[in-house]
């Protein structure tokens, strides 16, 4: 279950990537964008319904950290439910202080590392003026020594920009000094921010695994196991979902325990009153909502 901690594309980076599209105006300023006690009451409603997560997300339509009450959060869920705390981040701001010591009482932190250089860094994740890759990483070092939960390190792979056996060596190296429990590779599967970001084939990425280690492990692309139950498809719950990802039919049925014929006639009211619309990749058709207004 995701709970989302900043307005839409709030974020650090401006990752060429990206399923939600452009960041417009990146930035490192921490404020308390949504207040953590309206996030707890929405969530405990859910809670109190008989959702029972694996896990609860921290991390939404932009960078979570962002949010300078995160901490104030992750100790409030905790004291309402044992189920584990998970923080989705690009890693940017884990060389702040602040923002160290507001992750340590999560259960699981989720950081990014696309790329083993400043070269590499500025290409894919576009940061923020005051973010530097060595900054970056040295966070990721100095998080990893304080953080006592799980560390899972996602590496995002793009077709000749970070797939060479060269590139991950520099990887190598990197996650030997970073020691997380579990390097995730990643790929672009759904439409990205440039469309000139293409995926690496999954043989590819088994390639990479083995190069980089016991580790790593190549991650599925999103997908559920139905429960056999449905309920009604509603436009606003498609419209919730496509507002942060593009989404298959399959994708949606899955996230909403609502029957593929339902979900196909909700889609198609939607993209008749201009509210969605298709993107094409990799012979799979997605569903998005239209870019929100940056102003």
């Amino acid at each position: 279950m995701g709970l989302d901690l900043v307005p839409f594309k709030t974020c650090s980076y401006d990752c060429i990537y990206c399923q939600l599209g452009r960041t417009q105006n990146p930035t490192v300023t921490r404020q308390a964008y949504v207040s953590p006690q309206r996030l707890l009451d929405q969530l405990l409603v859910r809670l109190e319904k008989g959702v029972h997560p694996d896990y609860i997300t921290l991390g939404g339509s932009g960078e979570p950290t962002l949010n300078d009450q995160i901490g104030v959060l992750i100790r409030r869920i905790k004291a309402h439910t044992r189920i584990p705390v998970a923080v989705l981040t690009n890693g940017s701001l884990l060389g702040d202080p602040d923002v160290c010591d507001a992750l340590l009482e999560a259960d699981v932190v989720l950081p990014s590392l696309d790329a083993c250089d400043e070269t590499g860094f500025q290409d894919i994740n576009r940061p923020h003026p005051a973010i530097a890759f060595d900054t970056m990483v040295k966070g990721l070092i100095a998080f990893r020594k304080r953080f006592a939960g799980g560390l899972w390190l996602e590496i995002f792979v793009i077709k000749g920009i970070n797939d060479t056996e060269k590139q991950a060596e520099g990887f190598r190296r990197w996650i030997d000094r970073i020691n997380p429990d579990r390097v995730h590779i990643n790929t672009a599967v759904r439409p990205p921010a440039e469309a000139s970001v293409r995926p690496v084939s999954r043989e590819q990425m088994l390639r990479l695994c083995d190069l980089l280690g016991d580790k790593a492990e190549v991650v599925a692309p999103f997908q559920r196991t139905s429960t056999g139950q449905t309920r009604p498809c509603r436009d606003r719950d498609l419209l919730n979902i496509l507002s942060r990802r593009p989404c298959t039919l399959e994708d949606l049925s899955s996230a909403l325990g609502t029957s593929k014929s339902e979900i196909t006639q909700g889609v198609n009211a939607l993209l008749a009153m201009g509210k969605i619309h298709r993107v094409e990749r990799q012979g799979a058709v997605y569903f998005q909502s239209h870019p929100k207004d940056p102003g």
